[in-house]
């Protein structure tokens, strides 16, 4: 869902259009008509249109309010519609909150599950609830063999594209580099995650929730963020869907990319070392999208585009002049 449009139908200022696609999105499942109701319940309370800050103000006011209730036996309902629709809206993305906060101490006792990619070819996991991870070369997933029963935790070095299955009862947490820490509820997305590297991550759909120095990101699909580990600083700017989901569908996606930031796609694509001459600098930027057929044909498919030349003085090394 395109929030935006979730906000103007809200709000009133909707079109017949987005009328539509927002009643597709409530079919989808219960939790986004929980979610409806509940924004549209505090407009009512607001008694002005809603904006993206209130939205969130509120789902983090719902969020404390949810995990300060006390446990209700099984024999006492809870007389109190409010209630029930926080707990439905507990479901929301940002119910990540209280999971990242009250994370106990994973059990040492619990046998880790570790998946190693070789450091030229990618890899495939099928975690025991259906949700899939892709990696490329020399990347590792960590996991405990426990996985699914009490939660859903993977610590990753590497690079990874994850689709993640639907379930609001176990949201889907990763360790990455850096100390930052991603979780979703099931939601599609790319995370880049090396020590001393600035992690990065791309969503393609639904919504992913981020933590960063104790702060909390939202990404919306078509977003990316970039964590820049030596400042601590964060930027967000828009993503291609193709290009977020390039793992998934084994294919490299170009915008308007320089030699260089070609050279480094290919790095991270290939796990080999790439040089740019200065020569490769002075053609023109590069747009589309190769299936990966192996890197000597994407190589030959990017000089035949772009003019770029390259050659192969040592193993697992590219120059591009």
């Amino acid at each position: 869902m395109n929030w935006e449009i979730l906000l103007k139908y809200i709000n009133n200022e909707s079109s017949t259009s987005e009328g539509s696609e927002v009643s597709n999105w409530i079919n989808e499942q219960a939790e986004n008509q929980y979610l409806l109701q509940y924004l549209q319940k505090r407009r009512e309370q607001l008694q002005q249109p809603l904006k993206q800050e209130d939205i969130h103000d509120q789902w983090v006011l719902l969020l404390d309010r949810i995990f300060a209730q006390p446990q209700t036996s099984n024999k006492t309902k809870p007389n109190n519609g409010y209630w029930f629709m926080g707990i439905a809206a507990s479901l929301l993305i940002v119910s990540l909150l209280g999971w990242f906060y009250t994370r106990q101490n994973r059990q040492n006792a619990n046998r880790q599950i570790v998946v190693q990619t070789p450091a030229d070819a990618r890899g495939k996991v099928t975690f025991p609830d259906g949700s899939i991870a892709y990696l490329t070369p020399n990347s590792k997933l960590t996991y405990n063999a426990s996985y699914g029963t009490q939660n859903r935790e993977v610590d990753l070095s590497g690079e990874a594209f994850f689709d993640v299955k639907h379930n609001p009862q176990k949201p889907f947490i990763i360790y990455a580099a850096n100390r930052v820490r991603v979780a979703v509820l099931g939601t599609s997305f790319n995370i880049y995650s090396r020590t001393d590297r600035n992690t990065e991550i791309k969503v393609a759909t639904g919504l992913v929730g981020i933590i960063t120095n104790g702060h909390t990101t939202f990404l919306k699909a078509g977003q990316q963020l970039e964590y820049r580990f030596a400042n601590k600083h964060i930027a967000i700017k828009s993503v291609e869907q193709h290009d977020a989901a390039a793992l998934q569908n084994q294919s490299l996606f170009f915008k308007n990319n320089n030699a260089d930031e070609i050279a480094e796609k290919l790095q991270r694509w290939y796990n080999v070392k790439v040089i740019v001459d200065q020569a490769a600098r002075k053609h023109a930027r590069f747009s589309g999208e190769m299936q990966d057929t192996g890197l000597d044909n994407v190589l030959r498919a990017l000089s035949y585009a772009t003019g770029i030349h390259y050659r192969n003085p040592y193993t697992h090394t590219i120059v591009l002049f």
